[in-house]
């Protein structure tokens, strides 16, 4: 499956779409339900529906709640100059945040740019290294004690061991849990931590303060499958294990709707968790339905909290049960007594007709997962994580792709301006408009609300564009003009087919690693790969990083050409490249060693690059175009890697935009399309990453985490910070740190430069590559020392008023060492 979407049963199966609806109007699915499977309504004996208040919930700041957002791949800059950008198109939850708070543009992924790592980077404040998500794509694979590899996903509940998807996992395969945690780097901690502790949850803080946690499609903090998670959570033998034994759907889909990818985590002894009961499967009558929520690695214990798991266990506690309920207005249920998104339509299962359940992680849109929020808001639920998907895929919502829609028949891969991409996000923008209306109506403001944004991460589009080889026509199309909170059509954007007529020229080129190599450098060295824009190479045997074999495959990787039609050149596919060492300081090394690829190449962000057929023919050519994507991200590019954070909420500065405005930023046009840096983009305003967001909201909201952060809080949103974080150096000790310890700083750029050149070289002996390891090791050692020095007081700082007295002095040194990779980068 590739790497654009979030789970392979969404990819997996035929979409189907009937019906007609106005853009903004309600279509509801109907039908019959699945036979032999759960009830189609929600289970019997549901509550009355009300209001339940999170008594004991302890906020600082004045905040009452707490509405946490996440888009998948959603971008403020824009994709074409001339094209307004995907935020820009949804001038209601933009203007929101730049009119109550603060727009950063200068925000930052951690490397590879996936959903899973970056979800988990901004709900932890840990970059990979450290909570066990480094990320290959949004899987990785695993050492087998005889050198082979096994794959294995990203996406597993937060206690689960590591998620081996093969058909037969390999005797004695990794085991460690997949959230693997290590109390500092484990590259550079002596002895390395054992990979056997689970990082601690997110949710924890919140539950002991008394506040109920729910999230909605937020990686990892739900359930993420049914295989494992069903039994793992419920119990092997329980009625939600006995329902997936006994559906013959291969790819689960009742089960997926009822139980996968919604869940409320319960402060102790809260009656949201503790009245909660339903019919079970295969039972007459109602019983409990919340499970133990354990944590058994969670510092200080966890003991005595609950979780309801699933949209059947959830919904009747968030209004469903009951027909026609409205909540201030707003529709809450329908006549079946079935919950609706904000615009009136059931919420369904994926692939399943009027099967009330969640949508799906791979097209969930703002309706869907902003409605299940609000519904949980107005039951109780102070805090509140969702995710979105993004519009550069055809999302097939009902109400644009039914017969005459701007989306029926629209391609997979969405170019800017086109006119389903635009409809997508005007009916973004309406969610949003409602969305804000319906708390604003249950009196959750930005007076007594933290509300934070953010995406995963950015995208490069592999495809025409203004300034390339092939481009969108006419040249002054603009897809939509934007007029306070209106989006309106204007002059669209067709993008040019290829000479069959048929298939688009916009889309990733697909690249086969194992052809290129053998018939590019007759290299038949054997190796396994995470596909990707960013593969990592697992290289059969697990030899070591000086090994002969591994030496000249990564040369070889680094030699690879294509022909580009985007840039009518013949081309070297490969960008840089990263062995263990630069791995190391780009925080992709976990404490597991089984996970970590023998190298990692970072293609041109044209290319999407996977495992094959040993040969390249003319009818199976190595390099082809994939219509079906077009926006690449995990690689290095100023594009993917910069990114944004939304704050409004008591605490928080109101400063509009900070940085750099949506048509200023880097961007996938022109001639230099994925080839410019993050310190070479020119980006304004704060520099931040997405470890910063996590440790900025726990201090506003009077919190603290069982662990030291990877992320500073960002003191220049702050409107009172405490003495010590405004003490004399401290701010700039904390961008000099940005700079020192992000993967796309300039300390990491620059050490991802040298290690390039160095992993390229072939000097006799292999001199150069041996005594440039040798020195990035020590740069490496000497980062993670000064790094932890500066974040311990940082967090001092932060969490315990503690002044920052060598403020000075770890900024000399930090710049130090920045210059330092800097000065070997420039090959002086």
């Amino acid at each position: 499956m590739p790497q654009h979407k979030r789970r392979r049963w969404i990819t997996g199966k035929a979409v189907v779409i009937s019906g007609c609806a106005s853009l903004l109007g309600g279509f509801a699915l109907a039908g019959s339900a699945t036979p032999g499977l759960a009830a189609t309504t929600a289970p019997a004996a549901h509550p009355a529906f009300r209001v339940i208040a999170s008594n004991g919930c302890q906020l600082g700041n004045g905040i009452k709640h707490v509405v946490q957002l996440t888009f998948d791949n959603v971008h403020f800059f824009r994709d074409n100059p001339n094209v307004p950008s995907d935020l820009e198109m949804m001038p209601n939850l933009l203007n929101f945040f730049e009119n109550n708070g603060t727009f950063m543009s200068n925000s930052h992924t951690p490397l590879i740019a996936h959903t899973a790592i970056d979800i988990l980077t901004s709900l932890t404040g840990l970059y990979g290294d450290r909570q066990g998500m480094p990320g290959m794509n949004n899987a990785f694979r695993t050492f087998n004690p005889d050198g082979t590899t096994d794959p294995a996903s990203a996406f597993a509940y937060w206690t689960d061991p590591i998620f081996d998807t093969a058909s037969t996992p390999t005797p004695g395969h990794d085991t460690n849990p997949s959230m693997v945690y290590s109390p500092t780097p484990p590259a550079t901690t002596s002895p390395p931590p054992a990979p056997n502790t689970i990082t601690p949850a997110p949710w924890a803080p919140y539950t002991r303060a008394g506040c109920d946690a729910g999230y909605v499609g937020t990686a990892n903090v739900e359930l993420e499958n049914t295989a494992v998670d069903i039994p793992k959570v419920f119990g092997p033998n329980s009625p939600e294990a006995q329902q997936l034994a006994a559906d013959p759907d291969r790819f689960k889909d009742a089960e997926v709707a009822d139980y996968v990818g919604v869940a409320v985590h319960c402060a102790q002894g809260s009656g949201f968790c503790a009245n909660a009961q339903g019919v079970k499967f295969g039972q007459t009558s109602p019983s409990p339905t919340a499970s133990p929520d354990l944590l058994p690695n969670e510092p200080g214990g966890y003991n005595g909290f609950q979780g309801l798991f699933g949209h059947r266990y959830v919904a009747p506690q968030i209004g469903a049960g009951q027909p026609d309920v409205t909540h201030n207005g707003f529709q809450v249920t329908n006549d079946a007594g079935n919950l609706v998104d904000l615009n009136g339509n059931q919420i369904n299962g994926a692939f399943l007709t009027n099967y009330p359940g969640f949508p799906g992680f791979s097209s969930i849109n703002p309706s869907q997962t902003l409605a299940y929020l609000a519904d949980m808001q107005e039951a109780g639920v102070p805090m509140t994580g969702g995710y979105i998907s993004d519009i550069h895929g055809n999302e097939h919502i009902p109400a644009l792709s039914g017969t005459g829609g701007p989306c029926n028949g629209a391609p997979s891969a969405l170019g800017p301006g086109s006119p389903c991409y635009v409809a997508q996000a005007q009916y973004y923008n309406q969610a949003f408009g409602t969305f804000f209306q319906r708390l604003a109506a249950d009196g959750i403001t930005p007076q007594n609300t933290m509300f934070v944004l953010s995406s995963d991460e950015g995208d490069h589009v592999a495809g025409a564009n203004v300034g390339r080889a092939i481009q969108p026509t006419p040249s002054n199309c603009d897809g939509a003009t934007v007029n306070g909170d209106t989006v309106s059509p204007d002059v669209y954007c067709t993008y040019p087919t290829q000479p069959d007529g048929k298939t688009l020229s916009f889309g990733e080129l697909s690249g086969n690693l194992t052809g290129l190599l053998a018939t590019q450098k007759n290299d038949t060295t054997p190796f396994t790969a995470v596909s990707d824009s960013a593969p990592g190479f697992y290289v059969t045997g697990e030899p070591g990083p000086n090994d002969a074999a591994v030496r000249t495959l990564e040369r070889d990787a680094g030699g690879l050409t294509a022909a580009n039609p985007y840039t009518g050149t013949t081309q070297p596919i490969t960008n840089y490249l990263a062995d263990q060492t630069e791995m190391a300081i780009l925080h992709m090394v976990n404490a597991d060693p089984a996970r970590t690829p023998t190298f990692t190449m970072f293609a041109r962000p044209d290319y999407f690059l996977s495992t094959g057929a040993p040969t390249c023919t003319t009818t199976a050519p190595c390099v082809t175009q994939n219509s079906s994507f077009a926006y690449n991200h995990g690689d290095y590019a100023a594009e993917i890697d910069t990114n944004y954070l939304g704050l409004a909420g008591p605490g928080v500065k109101n400063l509009g935009l900070d940085g750099s405005a949506a048509n200023a930023g880097p961007s996938s046009a022109g001639a230099d399309s994925g080839q410019i840096t993050v310190p070479g983009s020119g980006t304004t305003g704060t520099w931040v990453d997405e470890t910063d967001i996590r440790p900025t909201m726990m201090y506003l909201l009077g919190l603290k985490d069982d662990y030291e952060h990877d992320g500073r809080v960002i003191t220049q949103v702050l409107t009172h910070p405490n003495n010590a974080l405004s003490g004399p150096g401290v701010a700039a000790l904390g961008d000099c740190y940005k700079q020192l310890n992000s993967s796309v700083g300039e300390f990491g750029t620059s050490t991802l430069q040298v290690a390039t050149k160095a992993i390229e070289s072939n000097s006799p002996g292999d001199r150069q590559y041996l005594a440039t390891d040798r020195v990035l090791a020590g740069l490496n050692i000497g980062r993670d020392r000064l790094a932890g020095a500066i974040k311990g007081d940082l967090e001092a700082a932060a969490f315990q008023n503690a002044p920052v007295r060598g403020a000075f002095g770890l900024t000399v040194a930090c710049n130090v060492l920045v210059g330092a990779a800097q000065h070997l980068a420039s090959g002086h």
